[in-house]
């Protein structure tokens, strides 16, 4: 193929892919395209002290010129444009672009495309300080330091006119009836950025003025979303022009009612400004009417207004009511103390009395203890004594009744059970022979068997 057969396959190519981003300038050897920076991941602007939160940028502008030996021997010739860019930032680009590794025979322009979108980060700052700085002759705009505040500006409104135009032409759900609508029948609020549709925002701010919201009491109604609607978007939401001007009028007395040199004729309801001085004079400018400031009531040449004296009176009234109110309830403190203090001192006599019975009890307790104690001693006594004669007796007739003999020389009783005649008494070392003969050899009778 022809160089120039590669030229417009490649244009055909470009234009396929960027569509209304891409524009030709001079018959075919002469192009711009437009190029999107693919912001995955929310783009953090610095200007100065100033930041700002931004999810897209303005389009990059690239323009191509072609010549006759491209793509067979050389590249084509560019001009690079960005006006948020900064002069040594394009002609780093222009460094970059220079330094690509072109194939002879293969077109580049959109290799080049993706190498101008990697030159972005997740950070964009406009910085004032920056020294006079050499530019690359092809590369056009670049900010300059005194302009960074128009740019800062200007970056912020693309990315809202953008972000509304998306947000437009998506399907949206409505945070109150929770319909799925297009963004365009929805209304966002600026403050907060909560959408709702419009039927439920119009329902919604009718019921607020008729209960008498409006200013900055109308507030978003998301829960706990404390961001009032701005007029222009009520007067957006209710298209209604008799509602929108009752909202205004309340709005403005409202706002008028919160001025202390402002206050209202009570003959034509138009709002007065008084002056700081000592009289209670008020001129109606509408009306002429004269009045009282105080009051309201036509003027009167007294020194204390009577509204003032009223009120003074209320005010030493109120003031001795709250003194006999707080001197009942001291009295009452006092009263619910001492009750405190008695029952404490019942309580503790109580269980001091307690106290004393239990150790009476204790001691009493004892001393039947230690009498019993003495009775045992001497039952037990008496019974130990019966209880070994008793036992000598039964031992004596077990023995009778076993194969025992006594030994000859101790007369300790001793159980044969097998084996021959000799024995051996362990008791006393005796020995002897066992006697044959039934009966007992010694009638003395001994309890130890061994």
């Amino acid at each position: 193929m022809t160089n120039l057969e590669k030229q417009a396959d490649e244009i055909l190519a470009l234009q396929s892919i960027f569509d209304t981003k891409f524009r030709l300038l001079h018959d075919n050897n002469q192009y711009e395209i437009l190029i999107d920076f693919d912001l995955i991941q929310p783009f953090l602007l610095r200007c100065n002290d100033k930041t700002s939160i931004i999810h897209h940028l303005p389009p990059f502008s690239l323009i191509i010129n072609y010549h006759d030996e491209y793509p067979s021997d050389r590249p084509p010739s560019f001009i690079p444009s960005c006006f948020y860019f900064s002069k040594i930032s394009l002609r780093n680009l222009c460094q970059k672009l220079d330094n690509y590794s072109f194939v002879k025979g293969e077109v580049c322009v959109y290799d080049w495309i993706e190498l101008i979108k990697q030159e972005t980060t997740n950070e964009l700052t406009l910085d004032a300080k920056v020294e006079e700085q050499i530019n690359d002759p092809r590369a056009l705009n670049g900010y300059l330091p005194e302009n960074i505040d128009q740019i800062y500006q200007y970056l912020i409104n693309y990315n809202t006119e953008h972000e509304e135009k998306q947000f437009e032409n998506h399907f949206q759900t409505c945070l109150i009836c929770s319909d799925i609508i297009r963004g365009s029948d929805c209304i966002r609020l600026h403050r907060c950025r909560h959408f709702y549709c419009r039927s439920c925002l119009n329902t919604y701010v009718q019921m607020a003025l008729n209960n008498g919201r409006f200013g900055e009491k109308l507030l978003c109604p998301q829960n706990q979303c404390q961001k009032a609607l701005l007029p222009n978007e009520i007067k957006q939401i209710i298209q209604d022009d008799q509602l929108y001007q009752r909202y205004e009028r309340l709005t403005l007395q409202h706002a008028l009612e919160l001025m202390n040199d402002i206050i209202w004729c009570p003959r034509c309801q138009t709002p007065v400004l008084i002056g700081n001085g000592e009289d209670n004079l008020a001129i109606c400018d509408q009306c002429h009417y004269t009045f009282c400031k105080k009051c309201r009531e036509i003027f009167h040449f007294q020194t204390i207004c009577p509204k003032d004296y009223l009120i003074k009176q209320l005010r030493l009234q109120q003031e001795k009511q709250f003194e006999r109110i707080r001197k009942q309830q001291e009295g009452e403190r006092e009263r619910i103390q001492k009750e405190k203090n008695r029952k404490r001192l019942t309580k503790e006599q109580e269980r001091a009395q307690t106290e004393r019975d239990r150790i009476e009890k204790q001691q009493k307790n004892a001393a039947e203890r230690e009498l019993l104690k003495q009775r045992y001693r001497e039952v037990t006594i008496d019974l130990t004594e019966e209880d070994n004669l008793l036992e000598n007796i039964l031992n004596a007739e077990r023995m009778e009744a076993l194969n025992t003999q006594s030994c000859p020389n101790c007369h300790v009783k001793i159980e044969k059970n097998g084996g021959c005649s000799h024995m051996h008494c362990s008791r006393c070392d005796y020995n002897f022979t066992w006697s044959t003969s039934e009966g007992p050899q010694d009638p003395k009778i001994t309890s130890l068997l061994y």
